[in-house]
């Protein structure tokens, strides 16, 4: 009865308007919560007792705002985090407290990190949490300990750190999680250096790869990717100090030495903290310690005999690397070799609260074997101890080679189906990329959405999914996430009826252009995915707050766009456009929002970002969104740069 519980929780958020009303919501509430336990795959997102209201509106806080991420209490009211240049807009009588910085260092002129507490219906902005004007730039990421669904636990931050030596991010912890309490300062913060790593697509500042576990330990990465210094993966205690991971291979002494080996107690010193150096030909990395785990031949995720190693940094070395001396001798056993730069960009790590087991995935610059540069994905999964359960390339491993590069851009944990879903993205293509989701080898006769990465086009770039066993590794379900061209033709309809006469991805072999996923996604209580995106021609489905026209039909525009998939990948449950309402005659006016993440909120999705603004001038880019139902606290039309929301049931 637990997962019916929790589905009660995520759901009735509604007061009938009389018995007869409560009695059948009750009724219907119930046959879906049953449904849902029994792995039906029905969920209030496919079928609802209640309906809610479209919302889309901007930030009635003036200009260079943005909202970075959302997250849902259990007490049903929605955290909103972002950046502003003031605290101006906080409506009066609104309870307002500034936290204090505790160990963080930054400075950031204008700026101010915050949070919003706002009521479950958008109306209302309940409080106001916020650092310093001027120190940190951002509130960015928020994660709590709970599992989700669970009544809400300890809350932990992070944010950009702006002009200080080694700038990067920091990560904090809440005194209080709005539910119990409101915050009045942080438990503890702790600066997360980036060597001076500039905000960009494969900057850790930016990614801010960290997740905490019920027991209140963080798991982070510190360090500038691709880059000749360093990465390190590490982990904090509760009370926000570094600790000793037992099954960790690299570990520095009370005397700040290092000791290589696992397990930590076998160390011949006192030992004060651990870490992994995603650091390729380094004593302690991802790869095997000894000759007879470089020789270890196992099944790859999809069943494949003749994957070599134990660890996945053996692919581009030819021995294995001991702990007193290591060996960095190239190419490895298909003939990759290390690229120009050692360190990795971890684009991700989540943590499954149930386990305090930890998943992290990276991207490898490397070499083909012709000398041509590359970059290779693997997904890792470790025990909350440290031991290494599994790991995955993502492609099959052949002499053949992958030559696009490839990234894992994000991860999360689908609790009812004890998968890992993976979000990855290929620039280039060739018969040996990310798995096909209609060649899933434990999951016969399934198939994708979007099977493959079709058309002529290869100088693109284009995100993919995939979910695996949290406990075994092995992949289930796989699909790309990949737009038209705006000249694409109209293809085969798709037989859905949800898609409106968009045209089957899996027919025929269209055009494709770049379409980029941001690295947070969400999961719903039945493992439908979540993702927020830019592309093209853009597939929006018959439910949508704003529609792409069908190709061939006016003209359409970049945009940005959420979209939620069905728990096997298989199909579309909602798709939307949120950019300016572009004129259609000439597709001016639109591609100028970002939208920077989306959770499940009620019978729907609450969806954050930005409108641009030109950055001569300052005038926002383009035509406002469209708008519905503004709350007291937004408005109509942006100025500058402007934070925007949108809930969008369905």
């Amino acid at each position: 009865m637990h997962r019916i519980f929790r589905f009660f929780l995520r759901t009735d958020h509604h007061k009938p308007s009389s018995q007869s009303q409560s009695t059948g919501r009750y009724i219907v509430s119930l046959l879906i919560a049953l449904f849902s336990a029994l792995g039906t795959g029905y969920s209030a997102i496919a079928v609802s007792a209640d309906s809610i209201t479209p919302r889309s509106f901007y930030f009635n806080a003036g200009g260079d705002t943005r909202f970075h991420d959302a997250y849902a209490l259990s007490d049903g009211t929605l955290l909103v985090a972002g950046e502003a240049p003031n605290l101006n807009w906080v409506p009066v009588g609104v309870p307002q407290v500034v936290l204090g910085l505790d160990q963080i260092a930054s400075s950031a002129p204008g700026k101010t990190g915050f949070i919003l507490q706002v009521s479950a219906d958008l109306n209302t902005v309940l409080a106001v949490a916020s650092f310093p004007t001027g120190s940190v730039r951002s509130v960015f990421k928020i994660r709590g300990t709970e599992v989700p669904g669970d009544t809400t636990g300890a809350l932990y931050i992070s944010g950009h750190r702006d002009t200080v030596a080694n700038n990067g991010y920091y990560i904090a912890r809440l005194d209080q999680n709005f539910v119990d309490g409101l915050p009045t300062a942080l438990a503890w913060g702790r600066n997360i250096n980036n060597r001076s790593e500039a905000d960009g697509g494969n900057s850790h500042k930016s990614l801010q790869p960290w997740d905490v576990g019920s027991d209140g330990k963080v798991v982070f990465v510190e360090g500038k990717a691709f880059d000749p210094n360093w990465v390190g993966i590490y982990r904090l205690n509760a009370s926000g100090n570094l600790e000793v991971v037992d099954k960790w291979r690299t570990h520095w002494t009370t005397t700040n030495s290092k000791w290589f080996g696992a397990p930590a107690s076998s160390a011949p010193a006192a030992l004060s903290y651990s870490g992994i150096v995603m650091k390729n030909g380094r004593l302690g990395q991802m790869r095997s310690a000894d000759a007879t785990e470089y020789a270890y031949l196992t099944q790859d995720e999809n069943g494949n005999a003749g994957r070599k190693g134990m660890w996945p940094d053996d692919y581009y070395f030819r021995m294995h690397c001991a702990y007193v001396s290591c060996d960095t001798g190239q190419p490895g056993y298909t003939g990759y070799r290390m690229g120009a730069n050692p360190t990795q960009r971890v684009g991700s790590v989540v943590i499954d609260r149930r386990t305090n087991d930890i998943y992290f995935g990276y991207s490898t610059q490397s070499k083909l074997p012709d000398g041509n540069p590359d970059f290779e994905p693997a997904v890792v999964a470790m025990g909350a101890d440290g031991a290494l359960h599994w790991w995955a390339r993502l492609y099959r491993e052949t002499t053949q080679n992958s030559t696009p590069d490839q990234f894992v851009d994000g991860l999360e944990v689908d609790y009812a189906n004890d998968r890992l879903v993976v979000l990855a993205r290929s620039h280039g293509n060739n018969t040996y990329n990310f798995w096909a989701g209609d060649q899933i080898t434990a999951s016969p006769g399934a198939s994708g959405y979007q099977n493959r990465f079709s058309g002529t086009n290869g100088n693109i770039h284009i995100s993919w999914l995939g979910k695996y066993g949290l406990a075994d590794g092995r992949i289930y379900n796989a699909t790309w996430v990949a737009e038209l061209t705006e000249d694409a033709s109209a293809g085969t309809p798709s037989t859905d009826p949800i898609m409106g006469g968009w045209p089957d991805p899996n027919q025929g072999w269209p055009n494709l252009n770049t379409t980029k996923c941001r690295s947070k996604l969400s999961v719903y209580a039945d493992g439908s995915v979540l993702v927020t995106c830019s592309g093209r021609r853009t597939a929006t489905t018959t439910n949508a707050f704003q529609s792409m026209p069908l190709p061939g039909q006016l003209k359409g525009t970049w945009n940005d766009f959420v979209r939620v998939y069905k728990p096997d990948l298989s199909g579309l449950r909602y798709s939307s456009l949120l950019t300016g309402a572009w004129n259609k005659s000439d597709g001016t006016g639109g591609g100028n929002t970002t939208l920077s993440a989306a959770i499940p909120f009620q019978t729907g999705l609450v969806t954050i970002g930005y409108q641009a603004k030109n950055s001569t001038t300052g005038v926002t880019k383009g035509v406002p969104i469209p708008t519905a139902n503004i709350p007291t606290w937004g408005k109509a039309t942006p100025v500058g740069e402007n934070a925007l929301m949108g809930l969008l049931p369905f």
